[in-house]
């Protein structure tokens, strides 16, 4: 039986520029996939429906921050206003919060100061979102910078983003773009997205860490591409079913159901499902690849967080948005 490669390192990869994405068939063997350049006036209405939808259901989400992003589709602009709403009790314990209602506005047109905004391939690909088939994380997903993808995000004319803008994004994507308390997000193979050739599906993104469900198909190879045998970013895996063979520094090492794998960044780690049947994982991947792109090693980011956590203050009776 051949073995297929498929590459793993930077799963969750996503930019902040470049071309767009698709629609109602996420791609099954590539991120390649077309984006609309207009949409009618029904899917107009159709988008900005569901929109409110979202914007409805964040005003009392708990994660809600104050942010101001653009969404487009087709031809279209939406802008959308956050503004956090948190209020302490008396006692001043976190229990006792109360999160929301958020000030959270829709506005039809481009937002009127410059900011970031998501591109969403097509009406299909919102409806998919919306649906709970596919959340905003997956269809974001990108294997290189110059894949097409369902979701991507990009600057406007005028501005330029900040690790924190991608922070903000981040919460954003995870969030905005889900409904209910708890947030639910369904996985499996026939649902995921193949990024990197893995069939994967983002569960949560967040600055620090993101993390994803993957899965390997038998006789499928993760990381035989030279170029992504390592990473940046310290990863670690968690086998929930299935085993294969993970080649790193080390030599050979068999990984099996119930072992988790913490790999250093620039640590190699190739990893071959040798069996008949699929290997299950959660990747949790540590920061991002755009912190680290130009310089800075995660131990040395470790250090100047760390240094800014020394200097903070906890808010024991802070009242916010009143």
């Amino acid at each position: 039986m051949r073995v297929k490669s498929i590459m793993l390192s930077g799963l969750a990869a996503f930019t902040m520029s470049g071309a767009a994405t698709t629609g109602v068939a996420m791609a099954q063997h590539n991120n390649q996939v077309e984006s609309v350049s207009s949409i009618s006036e029904a899917d107009r209405e159709r988008a900005e429906a569901i929109l409110h939808d979202f914007v409805a259901d964040y005003r009392h989400d708990p994660m809600a921050i104050d942010s101001k992003f653009g969404i487009k589709l087709g031809q279209q602009w939406w802008s959308v206003d956050v503004k956090h709403k948190e209020r302490a009790s008396a006692r001043g314990r976190l229990t006792d919060h109360s999160f929301g209602p958020h000030d959270v506005t829709l506005k039809r047109g481009v937002p009127v100061e410059p900011t970031w905004y998501f591109k969403i391939a097509s009406i299909g690909v919102l409806e998919k979102i919306a649906s709970g088939q596919l959340n905003a994380g997956t269809a974001a997903m990108q294997s290189f910078g110059s894949d097409r993808v369902g979701v991507e995000t990009h600057d406007m004319d005028g501005f330029k983003s900040t690790s924190g803008d991608q922070a903000d994004m981040y919460i954003a994507l995870s969030h905005f773009f889900t409904k209910g308390k708890p947030e639910i997000t369904r996985f499996r193979r026939d649902n995921s997205l193949q990024t990197h050739g893995a069939q994967a599906t983002a569960l949560h993104m967040m600055k620090g860490f993101r993390v994803v469900h993957f899965s390997i198909g038998p006789q499928e190879v993760a990381n035989d591409d030279p170029r992504m045998e390592f990473g940046q970013m310290p990863n670690l895996f968690v086998v929930t079913s299935g085993k294969a063979t993970l080649y790193s520094d080390d030599g050979p090492i068999e990984i099996t159901e119930g072992m988790s794998i913490f790999i250093p960044q620039f640590v190699k780690h190739r990893i071959v499902n040798d069996g008949d049947k699929p290997l299950e994982c959660i990747l949790i991947l540590y920061g991002d690849n755009s912190d680290f792109a130009f310089g800075t090693s995660y131990p040395t980011y470790l250090e100047d967080l760390n240094a800014w956590h020394r200097e903070y203050e906890f808010r024991k009776n802070a009242q916010s948005g009143q």
